[in-house]
């Protein structure tokens, strides 16, 4: 008496395909999609994808030109490709040390203090900070 269960692929979300979309095509093209090519690639209307570019720019995912057919911009898109690249080149930058499990050594924690130095002025060799107080 088997129960037969199946795992679906959990399908990401229409906003969340709509910015890989975007993000993708900037990188591959150097430019961003027309809303019909968003509209295609997803296979939704005109109208819901502008409503989905609309809920990416309010959500701050995405930002846009105003009057510009053309201007949607990933922040951080061109970034995030380049620290990609680094890595695979084998390079570790700052951010993989963010998570680390470890702790990064501090050096300025092992280091003496820095005694505080009192300027004693000299009176008799005629320095010109030396006003005799009285």
């Amino acid at each position: 008496m088997g129960i037969y269960s199946e795992v679906l692929p959990v399908r990401a979300s229409r906003k969340q395909q709509a910015l890989d979309f975007i993000s993708q095509y900037i990188l591959e093209h150097g430019r961003s999609p027309a809303m019909r090519e968003i509209a295609l690639a997803l296979d939704v209307s005109d109208t819901r994808a502008k409503a989905l570019v609309k809920k990416l720019a309010f959500e701050k995912m995405i930002e846009r030109a105003a009057g510009a057919q053309r201007a949607i911009t990933v922040p951080g898109l061109l970034e995030r490709q380049l620290l990609d690249r680094m890595r695979q080149m084998g390079v570790v930058v700052n951010e993989d040390f963010a998570g680390a499990d470890r702790v990064l050594p501090l050096p300025q924690g092992h280091l003496p203090l820095v005694a505080i130095l009192e300027h004693i002025p000299d009176v008799d060799a005629g320095d010109p900070h030396a006003i005799p107080t009285y």
